[in-house]
């Protein structure tokens, strides 16, 4: 029987910062032969041709210090998709990748013992005969660190410190608290609880008896976020209050709404009921026999709130250490270039993955998810970008097996969470987006946003007036904060908190045109722009898109 040779290395894929040269090093460690270590960049040269000669040079001698081991790192930028190279038609790249499938096919031809192991962030820009007949086809992808996991490498970074309270109990919320991140985000995290730690000792003058507290790792965590996540907006990159901490369990407001949301606790209710509460405890669905709602979908006219709400959702989930939350603004995601919608829409959904749990906010879809048969382009782009859409969401799929898993112990409940991402989408036209995004299966639950009622304007109004010092000697009526609240309320029917911020920066703004040295707002300002506001031209929108939402809702059944 012919002898199967062995393939010539392996490629270690995975996202930065993970680990993936470190895990290269040790294995040539634990090998004990000569290491070349090449970092793939550095190949290129200035003159035509050079860089292949460096490329074949390099591997020629690893075969002469054979046995040895050829460790390459990023490899994608010599191996890179002779596609994506043709369509950019460089020939410098296209040189080197033949040099590379050269130089590796000698080896695998030859007796010469030479291992060759690479690494990657991008597997997929790498060329498929790289990975193939007998190359580097071993393909190792590393995921991110679970719970327990983080725990473990929190535990060997901060084993030296001299800290207070610094036990297995607040490492462990710790470890819940950092879902997403890789190693090199929690050495980030504690040189930050370090620095925290060394300025205030500095500040005391206590710089020998510098220790590191709960405290330290809090402020810390509040300017630390995924590194999987930086290329989009999420809610970690908010200061947050030290109260607010780093604990997994805190429980909710005691009213059972959202701080600075009015109006919408019927929203809020079922908001936490379909998205919070499975992140925090799953079972409670499976003791109605049913699973986890796998999208949100929040309808409602113009300027009503729902971007103002999700962005609650995700302080909610910061707050209490459930999730990452990824924001997108959909229309961001189209681009000229064939293919690359549908290319950054399948990454992001690969970050959200990465950074699980996670709550992936899509603001505006309907510029990614309209109704098929009507684009006109040649090339199809918003039919196929909705079909890569679809095939996504059906990604993401919670069983009732996972879910019967997920109570078995701390650790499967922990497995369960790490593979848990959830929609949450917003819409000013549900009706342009396609039937087969709004079935059950993808966005299961769907909540109508509309303008605030008269109490929750008075309340939204009355906060809002705190923050503004407002003379009311001119028009004595109104005498009080609370009695100017009410009328404003009255008289704001189908306004916004957005409206209502505009028409006290208008009266400011007259009180400032009137008297530049005035340091407080006429209240005859304020109701003159309330008359402006509620009687003008913007009044008149206001009524005839009430109109046609009402027709709407007859006509689609919103």
């Amino acid at each position: 029987m012919k002898t199967v040779k062995p393939s010539v290395g392996a490629l270690i894929s995975g996202l930065p910062g993970i680990g993936k040269t470190a895990l290269a090093q040790a294995i040539c460690k634990s090998i004990g032969v000569k290491t070349i270590f090449l970092n793939a960049a550095d190949i290129f040269q200035t003159y035509v041709g050079q860089s292949e000669k460096q490329l074949v040079k390099i591997f020629e001698g690893a075969v002469l210090q054979a046995p040895c081991v050829l460790l390459i790192d990023g490899i994608e930028a010599i191996a890179g998709s002779r596609r994506a190279l043709a369509d950019s038609q460089s020939a410098l790249e296209i040189g080197v990748l033949g040099a590379l499938l050269s130089s590796l096919e000698k080896i695998k031809a030859s007796s010469h013992r030479v291992l060759v192991l690479s690494t990657t962030t991008r597997p997929g820009d790498v060329d498929p005969a790289v990975l193939s007949n007998g190359r580097l086809d071993q393909i190792v992808k590393i995921e991110p660190p679970s719970q327990t996991e983080r725990l473990e490498i929190l535990r060997i970074m901060t084993r030296t410190w001299q800290g207070d309270n610094l036990e297995d109990g607040f490492l462990d919320q710790l470890s819940e608290s950092t879902g997403g991140f890789v190693g090199a985000d929690l050495l980030s995290l504690c040189q930050k609880t370090l620095q925290y730690c060394l300025n205030e000792a500095a500040a005391t003058k206590s710089e020998d008896r510098a220790m590191v507290c709960p405290r330290h790792f809090e402020l810390a965590l509040a300017v630390t976020y995924p590194s999987v996540l930086q290329t989009h907006h999420v809610s970690q990159k908010q200061q947050q209050p030290v109260s607010t901490s780093i604990q997994k369990h805190s429980e909710p407001t005691s009213s059972g709404s959202f701080p600075g949301v009015f109006g919408m606790k019927d929203a809020i209710q079922t908001l936490r009921v379909s998205m919070i509460e499975p992140l925090e405890d799953c079972s409670r669905f499976l003791r109605f026999g049913t699973t986890p709602p796998k999208g949100v979908l929040l309808t409602g006219p113009p300027g009503s709130g729902k971007t103002h709400l999700a962005n609650a959702v995700a302080e909610e989930v910061r707050r209490r250490g459930l999730a990452s939350f990824v924001s997108v603004q959909c229309s961001d995601l189209l681009t000229k270039i064939v293919g690359d919608t549908e290319k950054a829409l399948r990454e992001l959904f690969a970050t959200a993955r990465n950074a699980a749990p996670c709550v992936l906010y899509f603001d505006q879809i309907e510029s990614i998810a309209p109704v098929r048969g009507f684009d006109t382009s040649t090339e199809q782009t918003f039919d196929r970008m909705l079909s890569m859409l679809l095939v996504e969401m059906d990604g993401f799929n919670t069983s009732r097996t996972k879910l019967q898993r997920s109570l078995a112990s701390d650790k499967a409940r922990m497995e369960f969470l790490k593979q848990h991402v959830v929609i949450l989408a917003s819409t000013t036209h549900k009706e342009l987006l396609d039937p087969a995004i709004l079935r059950p299966g993808r966005f299961d639950v769907h909540i109508q946003v509309d303008f605030p009622d008269e109490e929750a304007r008075r309340e939204m109004i009355l906060q809002a007036l705190k923050k503004v010092l407002i003379d009311y000697s001119a028009v004595p009526a109104f005498d009080s904060r609370e009695v100017l609240a009410g009328h404003m309320a009255k008289r704001t029917t189908g306004l916004s908190a957005g409206d209502v911020s505009a028409i006290l920066r208008e009266a400011a703004m007259a009180s400032m045109r009137d008297d530049l040295q005035a340091t407080a707002v006429s209240i005859k300002y304020v109701l003159q722009a309330l008359d402006e506001a509620t009687d003008g031209p913007r009044a008149s929108i206001r009524s005839n898109q009430a109109r046609r939402k009402a027709a709407d809702a007859r006509r689609f059944g919103a």
